[in-house]
């Protein structure tokens, strides 16, 4: 029994002479709260397809850069935002996975599940600029492109224009997440 008390006060002894030796900024395995780590690289997953050029654009956090929670919030909404533009309205980015190593380096994963592209089911012109809709480049199956949709309001507002007619035109977007479509009206007054 004596020597597995003395066993017992040898361990413990030992920990505590372990612990004390570390600097105070080494972390010990999940704890990196008390010291900063270096981007050494940023990965996006998400599958074939994925327009990586566009999304890396966004990122605010880059290779080199001190890793930033708060940056990495303002990427996750930046990277969903850049898919909804393109058309991918039901994209999710869920929130980074960050792999640390112990001579400071963190590693970060977005991962992405960008959902179907969505298309338009329904072009609408009402109000006076009915007799102008030639001018509205979209149609019903084309890509629910946030861009192009813009530019059609665009081009109906500068025929107006053009002609001396001021007018407003005001653009509406119902969107059915179920049937990845979206119904635009242009409403001109």
């Amino acid at each position: 029994m004596r020597v597995l008390l003395l066993l017992l006060l040898v361990t413990i002894a030992s920990i505590a002479i372990a612990i004390g030796s570390l600097p105070e900024d080494e972390f010990v395995g999940d704890s990196v709260a008390a010291r900063t780590f270096d981007v050494r690289s940023v990965a996006i997953d998400g599958g074939h397809g994925l327009p990586l050029a566009t999304l890396r654009s966004v990122l605010h956090t880059q290779v080199g850069t001190t890793l930033d929670d708060a940056a990495l919030d303002r990427d996750r909404e930046a990277l969903e935002t850049a898919l909804e533009e393109r058309g991918y309205l039901a994209a999710h980015v869920a929130p980074p996975s960050v792999t640390y190593d112990a001579r400071g380096g963190a590693y970060i994963v977005f991962d992405i599940d960008r959902g179907p592209m969505f298309h338009l089911r329904s072009v609408e012109v009402t109000g006076p600029g009915e007799r102008e809709v030639g001018v509205v480049t979209i149609a019903a199956g084309d890509e629910a492109v946030r861009a192009r949709v813009e530019h059609a309001r665009q081009a109906l507002l500068e025929t107006f224009a053009r002609r001396g007619r001021k007018a407003e035109v005001e653009l509406t977007q119902r969107t059915d997440f179920a049937a990845a479509t979206v119904d635009v009206v242009i409403a001109t007054r």
